[in-house]
């Protein structure tokens, strides 16, 4: 049975809010959207740059309001626990921005209100929704690589990072978590298995960087199926294609060339196939954000699961565990 278009409120106003919120007015222009900020003033520009609904000059009064459905948390992640707890106990269903927390601690006490409220969550990860993903795993799956035995993810550039992203406690992590989420969730669903065990590497070269923790990491992922997974992340490596780069998935039979963001694959093996991404919608987002809806007005678990999250933050910190033990860490 179908619902109506749920109400969504922004818990935080910054850029991360306009581009959901930019996203959700092209594809659903009936929908509801309402804001919440610690400034009443900034919670009302956005309001009105938007065409809210409801604004909130305090997240305690937007949880306790009866004025929306889903609290979509948007400020940076060092809050998210607090705020989406906040949200759960006022039983609003939760939409998380990645990452959805600094540590497993953080999630653990969002999992546990979650499950006592019996609400909804998920994580905004549009990276599950990018669709050259899909296209993937289906030419995979009809063998046309034969085995896979070896994915190399790469991506490099050299970001300029300021504000609360240059802040230890702020972080929680360096580069790998507030960023190489991402990355780690690409490297899962094109495996398309559970991790099991990470070894992680930065270099021991010493250069000044304002980035907390790591700002460039290599870590190697060995999952259930036997795959074994490569990741090249970072913030620091110059990168004149500004971000694009090539990665690769090894077969028995073939390889896989994409374009590690998802723009374009080539793959040949039993096969010769190439694939081009529409550039206008390569990112995931419209397909995410259509996902949510849908799901919800279908009454449908929202996708990625909390379990898919968590798995994931794990493997974050198991590969953060293994630069301070310099072993492999098994999940």
């Amino acid at each position: 049975m179908k619902r109506a278009l749920p109400r969504i409120c922004f818990f935080g106003c910054g850029y991360i809010s306009s581009k959901h919120s930019k996203i959700l007015r092209r594809l659903f222009p009936k929908i509801e959207l309402s804001y919440a900020s610690r400034s009443h003033s900034i919670a009302k520009e956005y309001s009105d740059t938007f065409k809210g609904k409801h604004y909130f000059g305090s997240y305690r009064e937007a949880a306790e309001s009866d004025k929306f459905d889903i609290a979509f948390i948007t400020t940076p992640h060092a809050y998210h626990s607090e705020l989406a707890i906040l949200a759960a106990e006022n039983e609003k269903d939760l939409i998380i921005e990645k990452p959805v927390t600094r540590n497993l601690k953080e999630l653990a006490a969002i999992e546990r209100v979650v499950k006592k409220k019996k609400v909804r969550c998920t994580v905004a990860e549009n990276y599950l929704y990018k669709p050259f993903i899909k296209k993937l795993r289906e030419h995979i799956e009809r063998g046309l690589i034969g085995e896979p035995l070896f994915i190399e993810l790469n991506k490099t550039n050299r970001d300029k990072v300021s504000g609360w992203r240059t802040d230890a406690d702020m972080m929680g992590g360096g580069a790998l978590l507030e960023g190489g989420a991402h990355w780690v969730n690409q490297l899962v669903s094109l495996a398309n298995s559970i991790p099991l065990e990470v070894i992680a590497f930065k270099s021991e070269i010493k250069y000044d960087t304002n980035i907390p923790f790591e700002d460039t990491l290599l870590l190697s992922v060995r999952f259930q199926n036997g795959v074994i997974g490569k990741l090249f992340h970072s913030w620091r490596i110059p990168n004149p294609l500004r971000g694009a780069g090539l990665s690769k998935i090894y077969g028995t039979e073939g390889v896989i060339t994409l374009e590690s963001n998802g723009l374009f694959f080539s793959l040949k093996g039993k096969k010769r196939k190439f694939y081009l991404t529409n550039p206008l919608n390569f990112l995931g987002f419209k397909a995410m954000h259509r996902a949510f809806i849908e799901a919800y007005m279908r009454n449908v678990p929202w996708e990625p699961s909390l379990e898919r999250i968590k798995t994931e933050l794990t493997l974050i910190e198991k590969a953060y565990q293994s630069l301070r033990t310099k072993k492999i860490e098994r999940l």
